[in-house]
């Protein structure tokens, strides 16, 4: 039996290099596919059921509306998506699009910005952005981007001498950005009220609002700020910053200490506590510990880097590894593509059985659950 055992293991892995099973084949570290992936000396070309991505910086991706996208960062893009054009812009006719960066191109969606448009960037552009909490659409034209804009809300800037622009109930002004900022708002029950703010960087500010008293010193290094919920000291951030609002308490004395209370906010009772150490290197969460990399502990889930790792799927089964080099959590495409590199030992168990295997399959074993 131990003989038929192994020749059928080495029949379907070789080492680590070849691995054969119903769901999944690997030719490491040159391919591997299954489970609607598919690597190719990864991380230089990996595929999956909708996407592809070549090098980081080729990419192909199949949208759930029927469109789709292809680029050639940052010199290419071309594709067939949804334009931004005001209203519900899922119910818009799909159309296709195309730039060759940076003379000419149109895009319906980058980052933040909608329905973007270009000839000789930076000479010109023009984009849209949703106005919050309001369903309609402002318009940015930029000549020799970031030096002159206008939008069709009035607002105007000439990049970094003077520019004005308008947020739901305020006006910002700039007057040689950064150095000279100031802003005006209007009575607003979702936000701090009316007030004026203002700011002299790198010197002082202030913000004086009807919900909201802030001062600022040497700015970012030593601010407060005070609100019917709660208040914030920092002096000097980022080193040590005090916070006591309704819905969170924290204290930080980076990098040594962090600790973090959130509270419900209808009945001020407490729901998550975290203690950090070292700047997220020891954190005493919840549900588990975390020490980076060596430790981490949580339901289900167990590390003791380099040695040991070991995930409970909830349903009664459960995998475990040695070695486990990596220093995060499972990784699918590290997973798939190397990790068997530094795995001599790997167990599959249910709630019947436990399966074992040693030195890539040559040595496997079964054990019976009681």
């Amino acid at each position: 039996m131990f003989v038929k055992s192994l020749l059928l293991a080495a029949a379907f892995q070789i080492g680590p290099f070849y691995e054969q099973r119903s769901d999944f084949s690997a030719v490491r570290p040159f391919w591997s596919g299954g489970g609607g992936a598919t690597d190719v000396l990864w991380p230089v070309f990996t595929a999956h059921r909708d996407w592809w991505r070549f090098c980081w910086f080729t990419h192909y991706q199949e949208n759930r509306d029927g469109g789709y996208q292809f680029e050639i960062m940052p010199l290419w893009f071309n594709g067939r998506g949804t334009p931004a054009d005001g209203g519900d812009a899922r119910r818009e006719a799909a159309e296709d699009y195309w730039g060759l960066f940076p003379i000419y191109g149109r895009h319906p969606h980058f980052l933040l910005m909608h329905d973007i448009r270009f000839c000789l960037w930076p000479v010109w552009m023009r984009y849209r952005m949703p106005r919050p909490f309001k369903k309609e659409w402002m318009t940015t034209d930029a000549v020799l981007f970031p030096f002159f804009h206008w939008r069709d809300d009035g607002s105007w800037g000439f990049w970094p001498v003077y520019g004005t622009g308008f947020q739901r109930e305020s006006e910002h002004r700039y007057c040689l950005w950064p150095f000279v900022t100031w802003a005006g708002y209007r009575a607003d029950r979702d936000t701090a009220g009316a007030g004026d703010s203002w700011m002299v960087w790198p010197l002082c500010g202030s913000v004086d609002r009807e919900r909201e008293k802030q001062w600022l010193f040497l700015p970012p290094l030593f601010s407060g700020v005070n609100t019917p919920d709660g208040h914030r000291w920092r002096c000097p951030w980022p080193f040590i910053e005090i916070e006591r609002f309704r819905r969170r308490s924290r204290t930080s004395l980076f990098p040594l200490y962090e600790r973090v209370v959130n509270y419900r906010f209808y009945d001020g009772s407490e729901t998550e506590r975290i203690t950090r150490f070292g700047w997220r290197l020891v954190e005493l969460l919840p549900d588990g510990t975390r020490v980076f990399p060596f430790w981490a502990s949580s339901p289900g889930y167990l590390r003791v880097w380099p040695f040991w790792e070991r995930t409970d799927r909830g349903d009664g089964s459960a995998r475990g590894r040695f070695l486990a080099l990596f220093p995060v959590r499972w990784v699918d495409s590290v997973d798939r593509n190397w990790a068997k590199f530094w795995t001599f030992y790997e167990r599959e168990s249910n709630p019947v059985s436990t399966g074992h295997s040693l030195f890539w399959g040559l040595i496997r074993w079964r054990t019976c659950n009681d």
